[in-house]
């Protein structure tokens, strides 16, 4: 005799709970990363037991605008380590250049700066540098929390 909820592997992942409960899950994800296409943004999400999503601006050479790129961890209920107590427990903000003529010139192709840390508590907090990742600290906060 098998328990209903002791859950199952899918994707290569371990589910704890029923395959209903995971078939909302993913349409919850799928919900989201809607919304924030809708807002404007590229979303980088997998429709699986997984709890993260990726949440950015791409880099505009043309614009000289760095990519904006935020990673969350979110639940489908408040958490006590989440930000102010909701959903999202785990987020990171990151602004990346691409120096075109650095690659040519054999220097790092990439400058990358944290702009956001939060896990279980805020760790950096840069966003006064930053309008976009600002706003887009405010979307993820609006949607997944």
């Amino acid at each position: 005799m098998t328990n209903e909820n002791s859950g199952f592997d899918e994707d290569g992942l371990r589910w704890e709970g029923t395959r209903e409960e995971l078939e909302a899950w993913k349409r919850y994800k799928k919900t989201k990363a809607l919304a924030f296409v809708e807002r404007g943004y590229s979303v980088s999400w997998f429709p699986d037991g997984n709890n993260w999503m990726s949440v950015y601006l791409p880099e505009r050479q043309h614009a000289r605008a760095p990519e904006i790129l935020a990673e969350v961890k979110f639940y489908g209920h408040p958490s006590k380590h989440g930000i102010d107590g909701g959903m999202v427990s785990k987020l990171s903000i990151t602004s990346t250049r691409t120096d075109l003529i650095g690659m040519v010139l054999g220097r790092p192709p990439e400058q990358s700066c944290v702009l956001y840390s939060y896990d279980r508590g805020l760790d950096v907090n840069h966003l006064q540098t930053s309008p976009d990742a600002r706003r887009l600290l405010d979307s993820i906060l609006e949607e997944l929390n």
